[in-house]
């Protein structure tokens, strides 16, 4: 059954925008996802509870499908009027669809995992389009999963998912506390690595062939001193013409990369 919603003060539609906060995402256990990209993907691992979506979707074969699909799941479906669908969404170049998504699960036991030996721990990363474009490059690197530290921006932020393109379905996650990420390295075997100017070695001379975890800092204050005291290895990217830093989203797919090319040869 389609339901339509052509008035702003629908209850729906309320409830929608309220996912846009952090305090409800966390207490529903919810998301939101935008684009076709990103619904389709959730679609197809069985986590969308409700869809929304206007008649722009409508308009391609791609958007017909997917809207077929979900009817053929027995979704919740809203139809929406193209002004109360306009209120709903974050961009302002929509393709006319919008899910509300079942938060996966944070693993509990990393113990469990096969072949555990690139962990990706994220140390208070601020801006949403980084953190995103971060989940997508380690999902595109093969590494295990990541490990996000208190004072990280909500992975759930919209902003987070639409950069992340998907990766934030796919890419296994927990979030701990610095003194957790330790005892994990400890328990995993993974050494732990840092980004560090001072004692550090260029990036390309590490040996990144055994088991690791290499911890990503915030964009203006970089790693923080705990993991620097603990860190097996210290390593920087070396940059020219005064630049000071690269973005930390560069930075960390120039370092995964590396990590597989020496591993991959």
């Amino acid at each position: 059954m389609i339901v339509k919603i052509t008035s702003k003060q629908n209850e729906k539609a309320k409830q929608v925008k309220k996912l846009y906060r952090s305090r409800f995402r966390k207490q529903l256990g919810l998301f939101l996802a935008e684009g076709l990209r990103l619904v389709e993907e959730a679609l197809q691992r069985g986590q969308i509870e409700q869809l929304f979506y206007s008649d722009e979707l409508l308009a391609s074969d791609r958007g017909q499908l997917l809207l077929a699909k979900a009817q053929s799941l027995s979704i919740e479906l809203y139809h929406c009027s193209r002004e109360v669908f306009k209120e709903l969404v974050d961009t302002n170049n929509d393709q006319g669809v919008l899910a509300v998504v079942k938060q996966p699960e944070p693993v509990q036991q990393w113990n469990t995992y096969p072949n555990l030996n690139t962990i990706l721990i994220i140390d208070r990363v601020q801006d949403p389009g980084n953190l995103g474009t971060i989940l997508r490059t380690a999902l595109a690197a093969g590494i295990n999963g990541v490990w996000l530290i208190e004072g990280t921006v909500d992975l759930f932020n919209p902003k987070v998912v639409r950069a992340s393109m998907g990766a934030i379905l796919s890419l296994p996650f927990s979030f701990v506390s610095r003194e957790q990420a330790l005892g994990l390295c400890s328990t995993n075997n993974l050494k732990l690595f840092i980004t560090h100017v001072a004692g550090g070695v260029y990036y390309y001379q590490a040996n990144y062939q055994q088991p690791l975890a290499l911890v990503i800092g915030n964009e203006a204050n970089g790693v923080d001193p705990f993991f620097t005291k603990h860190a097996d290895q210290k390593v920087y990217i070396p940059l020219r013409n005064q630049v000071e830093s690269l973005n930390v989203s560069i930075a960390t797919a120039v370092l995964l990369f590396e990590i597989q090319r020496q591993r991959t040869g």
